[in-house]
Protein backbone atom coordinates (compact mmCIF):
# COMPACT_ATOMS: atom_id res chain seq x y z
CA UNK A 1 0.00 0.00 0.00
CA UNK A 2 2.87 2.40 1.07
CA UNK A 3 4.72 2.23 -2.59
CA UNK A 4 0.71 2.72 -4.32
CA UNK A 5 0.19 5.70 -1.63
CA UNK A 6 3.72 7.66 -2.48
CA UNK A 7 3.36 6.49 -6.29
CA UNK A 8 0.17 8.75 -6.34
CA UNK A 9 1.99 11.60 -4.52
CA UNK A 10 4.95 11.24 -7.08
CA UNK A 11 2.61 11.61 -10.21
CA UNK A 12 0.85 14.43 -7.93
CA UNK A 13 3.56 16.78 -7.63
CA UNK A 14 4.74 15.72 -11.50
CA UNK A 15 1.41 17.17 -12.90
CA UNK A 16 0.73 20.28 -13.93
CA UNK A 17 -3.15 19.77 -15.65
CA UNK A 18 -5.98 20.54 -13.31
CA UNK A 19 -8.84 18.23 -14.99
CA UNK A 20 -8.66 14.96 -13.66
CA UNK A 21 -8.48 12.60 -16.88
CA UNK A 22 -5.31 15.53 -18.29
CA UNK A 23 -3.43 14.08 -15.53
CA UNK A 24 -1.10 11.01 -15.22
CA UNK A 25 -3.15 7.99 -13.35
CA UNK A 26 -2.04 4.83 -11.31
CA UNK A 27 -3.16 1.14 -11.98
CA UNK A 28 -3.01 -1.12 -8.76
CA UNK A 29 -2.50 -5.09 -8.94
CA UNK A 30 -5.11 -6.44 -6.53
CA UNK A 31 -2.90 -9.60 -6.15
CA UNK A 32 0.01 -7.25 -4.95
CA UNK A 33 -2.11 -6.07 -1.73
CA UNK A 34 -3.64 -9.67 -0.96
CA UNK A 35 -1.59 -12.78 -1.09
CA UNK A 36 -4.91 -14.50 -1.41
CA UNK A 37 -6.48 -12.96 -3.66
CA UNK A 38 -8.91 -15.85 -5.39
CA UNK A 39 -12.44 -16.65 -5.47
CA UNK A 40 -12.28 -19.41 -3.03
CA UNK A 41 -11.27 -16.40 -0.96
CA UNK A 42 -13.85 -13.85 -1.65
CA UNK A 43 -15.03 -13.32 1.81
CA UNK A 44 -11.38 -12.83 3.36
CA UNK A 45 -10.44 -10.42 0.29
CA UNK A 46 -13.45 -8.80 1.13
CA UNK A 47 -12.72 -7.88 4.52
CA UNK A 48 -8.35 -7.63 4.19
CA UNK A 49 -8.01 -5.98 0.99
CA UNK A 50 -10.60 -3.78 0.84
CA UNK A 51 -9.53 -1.10 3.27
CA UNK A 52 -6.19 -1.19 2.12
CA UNK A 53 -7.80 -0.77 -1.69
CA UNK A 54 -10.02 2.33 -0.73
CA UNK A 55 -6.82 4.36 1.75
CA UNK A 56 -5.33 4.13 -1.86
CA UNK A 57 -8.58 5.56 -3.55
CA UNK A 58 -8.66 8.60 -0.88
CA UNK A 59 -5.01 9.57 -1.34
CA UNK A 60 -6.39 9.51 -5.20
CA UNK A 61 -9.23 11.83 -4.64
CA UNK A 62 -6.93 13.93 -2.56
CA UNK A 63 -4.47 14.37 -5.52
CA UNK A 64 -7.07 14.24 -8.19
CA UNK A 65 -5.38 10.90 -9.66
CA UNK A 66 -7.21 8.44 -10.99
CA UNK A 67 -7.06 4.69 -9.65
CA UNK A 68 -7.65 1.81 -12.29
CA UNK A 69 -8.09 -1.92 -11.11
CA UNK A 70 -5.20 -3.33 -13.02
CA UNK A 71 -6.59 -6.77 -14.85
CA UNK A 72 -5.21 -9.74 -13.98
CA UNK A 73 -6.13 -13.44 -15.19
CA UNK A 74 -9.53 -14.79 -15.94
CA UNK A 75 -10.64 -16.79 -12.56
CA UNK A 76 -10.13 -13.53 -10.69
CA UNK A 77 -12.57 -11.43 -12.91
CA UNK A 78 -15.80 -12.56 -11.10
CA UNK A 79 -14.00 -10.86 -8.02
CA UNK A 80 -12.83 -8.15 -9.45
CA UNK A 81 -16.14 -7.21 -10.29
CA UNK A 82 -17.75 -7.41 -7.40
CA UNK A 83 -14.66 -5.13 -5.22
CA UNK A 84 -15.18 -2.66 -8.50
CA UNK A 85 -19.39 -2.37 -7.69
CA UNK A 86 -18.42 -2.41 -3.98
CA UNK A 87 -15.80 0.54 -4.58
CA UNK A 88 -18.40 2.42 -6.39
CA UNK A 89 -21.40 1.96 -4.66
CA UNK A 90 -19.73 3.20 -1.43
CA UNK A 91 -21.00 6.99 -0.28
CA UNK A 92 -17.54 7.75 0.41
CA UNK A 93 -16.23 7.85 -3.28
CA UNK A 94 -19.46 8.93 -4.47
CA UNK A 95 -17.96 12.31 -5.76
CA UNK A 96 -14.63 10.61 -6.89
CA UNK A 97 -14.48 9.94 -10.83
CA UNK A 98 -11.69 8.13 -10.76
CA UNK A 99 -11.70 4.84 -9.92
CA UNK A 100 -11.11 3.13 -12.62
CA UNK A 101 -11.61 -0.67 -14.69
CA UNK A 102 -8.53 -2.11 -16.87
CA UNK A 103 -10.91 -4.25 -19.25
CA UNK A 104 -9.15 -7.28 -21.99
CA UNK A 105 -10.62 -8.01 -25.11
CA UNK A 106 -8.92 -11.30 -25.30
CA UNK A 107 -11.29 -12.70 -22.82
CA UNK A 108 -14.34 -14.39 -24.48
CA UNK A 109 -16.43 -12.60 -22.08
CA UNK A 110 -15.00 -8.91 -22.51
CA UNK A 111 -18.17 -7.63 -24.52
CA UNK A 112 -20.28 -8.83 -22.08
CA UNK A 113 -18.54 -7.37 -19.33
CA UNK A 114 -18.12 -4.03 -21.05
CA UNK A 115 -21.97 -3.86 -21.15
CA UNK A 116 -22.19 -4.81 -17.22
CA UNK A 117 -19.82 -1.80 -16.94
CA UNK A 118 -22.06 0.68 -19.20
CA UNK A 119 -25.28 -0.72 -17.22
CA UNK A 120 -23.90 -0.25 -13.67
CA UNK A 121 -22.40 3.22 -14.61
CA UNK A 122 -26.04 3.80 -16.09
CA UNK A 123 -27.88 3.06 -12.97
CA UNK A 124 -25.58 4.62 -10.11
CA UNK A 125 -25.69 7.57 -12.67
CA UNK A 126 -21.47 8.47 -12.21
CA UNK A 127 -18.79 8.53 -14.95
CA UNK A 128 -16.48 6.16 -15.02
CA UNK A 129 -13.02 5.34 -16.83
CA UNK A 130 -12.31 1.85 -18.45
CA UNK A 131 -9.09 1.16 -19.98
CA UNK A 132 -9.65 -1.49 -23.66
CA UNK A 133 -6.15 -3.08 -23.48
CA UNK A 134 -5.91 -6.36 -25.54
CA UNK A 135 -4.73 -8.73 -22.76
CA UNK A 136 -1.38 -9.43 -21.02
CA UNK A 137 -1.49 -13.36 -19.40
CA UNK A 138 -2.38 -15.35 -22.95
CA UNK A 139 -0.12 -18.32 -22.44
CA UNK A 140 -0.83 -18.39 -18.90
CA UNK A 141 -4.30 -19.06 -19.60
CA UNK A 142 -3.65 -20.77 -22.23
CA UNK A 143 -1.86 -23.68 -19.69
CA UNK A 144 -3.99 -23.27 -16.96
CA UNK A 145 -6.48 -24.39 -19.19
CA UNK A 146 -4.78 -27.19 -20.51
CA UNK A 147 -3.78 -28.29 -17.04
CA UNK A 148 -7.37 -28.51 -15.65
CA UNK A 149 -8.17 -30.22 -18.63
CA UNK A 150 -11.05 -27.69 -19.29
CA UNK A 151 -13.34 -28.22 -22.85
CA UNK A 152 -12.45 -24.10 -23.82
CA UNK A 153 -10.11 -21.44 -23.34
CA UNK A 154 -11.41 -18.18 -21.19
CA UNK A 155 -9.92 -16.09 -24.07
CA UNK A 156 -9.23 -16.18 -28.14
CA UNK A 157 -6.94 -18.35 -29.19
CA UNK A 158 -6.43 -16.46 -32.85
CA UNK A 159 -5.10 -12.79 -32.66
CA UNK A 160 -7.56 -11.64 -35.03
CA UNK A 161 -10.57 -12.92 -32.87
CA UNK A 162 -8.96 -10.25 -30.25
CA UNK A 163 -8.94 -7.58 -32.73
CA UNK A 164 -12.71 -8.07 -33.25
CA UNK A 165 -13.27 -8.32 -29.75
CA UNK A 166 -11.24 -4.85 -28.93
CA UNK A 167 -13.54 -3.32 -31.91
CA UNK A 168 -16.41 -4.82 -30.50
CA UNK A 169 -16.03 -3.93 -26.76
CA UNK A 170 -14.94 -0.01 -28.13
CA UNK A 171 -18.25 0.52 -29.69
CA UNK A 172 -19.95 -0.50 -26.09
CA UNK A 173 -17.78 1.82 -24.09
CA UNK A 174 -18.53 4.80 -26.99
CA UNK A 175 -21.87 3.94 -27.02
CA UNK A 176 -21.90 4.50 -23.21
CA UNK A 177 -19.74 7.10 -23.27
CA UNK A 178 -22.50 9.79 -20.59
CA UNK A 179 -21.37 7.16 -18.03
CA UNK A 180 -18.20 5.60 -18.98
CA UNK A 181 -14.67 7.84 -20.28
CA UNK A 182 -12.93 5.37 -22.37
CA UNK A 183 -9.28 4.75 -22.35
CA UNK A 184 -8.08 2.87 -25.71
CA UNK A 185 -4.31 1.40 -25.07
CA UNK A 186 -3.61 0.25 -28.75
CA UNK A 187 -0.33 0.72 -31.38
CA UNK A 188 -2.18 -0.30 -34.09
CA UNK A 189 -3.10 2.43 -36.50
CA UNK A 190 -6.49 0.71 -37.97
CA UNK A 191 -7.76 -0.25 -34.71
CA UNK A 192 -7.44 3.94 -34.31
CA UNK A 193 -8.84 4.80 -37.34
CA UNK A 194 -11.62 2.49 -36.75
CA UNK A 195 -12.34 3.82 -33.06
CA UNK A 196 -11.95 7.59 -34.32
CA UNK A 197 -15.13 6.95 -37.16
CA UNK A 198 -17.09 4.93 -34.22
CA UNK A 199 -16.72 8.34 -31.58
CA UNK A 200 -17.76 10.34 -35.07
CA UNK A 201 -20.82 8.36 -35.50
CA UNK A 202 -22.11 8.69 -31.76
CA UNK A 203 -21.22 12.06 -31.11
CA UNK A 204 -18.24 11.99 -28.96
CA UNK A 205 -16.06 14.56 -28.85
CA UNK A 206 -12.18 14.47 -29.20
CA UNK A 207 -12.15 15.28 -24.87
CA UNK A 208 -14.96 12.50 -24.93
CA UNK A 209 -11.76 9.72 -24.71
CA UNK A 210 -8.46 9.09 -25.36
CA UNK A 211 -5.34 6.65 -26.57
CA UNK A 212 -2.54 4.89 -24.33
CA UNK A 213 0.38 3.46 -25.08
CA UNK A 214 2.91 1.94 -23.50
CA UNK A 215 6.12 3.67 -22.53
CA UNK A 216 8.65 3.37 -26.06
CA UNK A 217 5.92 1.65 -27.93
CA UNK A 218 3.44 3.56 -31.06
CA UNK A 219 5.22 6.56 -30.41
CA UNK A 220 4.65 7.54 -34.30
CA UNK A 221 1.65 6.87 -34.14
CA UNK A 222 0.20 8.54 -31.11
CA UNK A 223 2.47 12.03 -31.93
CA UNK A 224 0.26 12.33 -34.81
CA UNK A 225 -2.76 11.68 -32.06
CA UNK A 226 -1.70 14.48 -30.43
CA UNK A 227 -1.50 16.46 -33.21
CA UNK A 228 -5.00 15.42 -34.26
CA UNK A 229 -6.88 16.51 -31.04
CA UNK A 230 -4.87 19.34 -30.72
CA UNK A 231 -6.22 20.52 -34.30
CA UNK A 232 -9.83 19.31 -33.52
Amino acid sequence: VQSYLAGIEWIAAASRAVNLFERPGISVKLSALHARYSITQADRVMAELLPRLKAILCAGRTANIAVSLDAEEANRLELELAIYQNLLEDPEFADFAGIGFVLQAYQKRAVYVAEALGALATKLNRRIPVRLVKGAYWDSEIKHAQVMGLPGYPVFTRKEYTDVSYLACAEILLGHATHIYPQFATHNALTVASIITMAEQHGVAPDGFEFQRLHGMGETLHDQLVLLKGAS
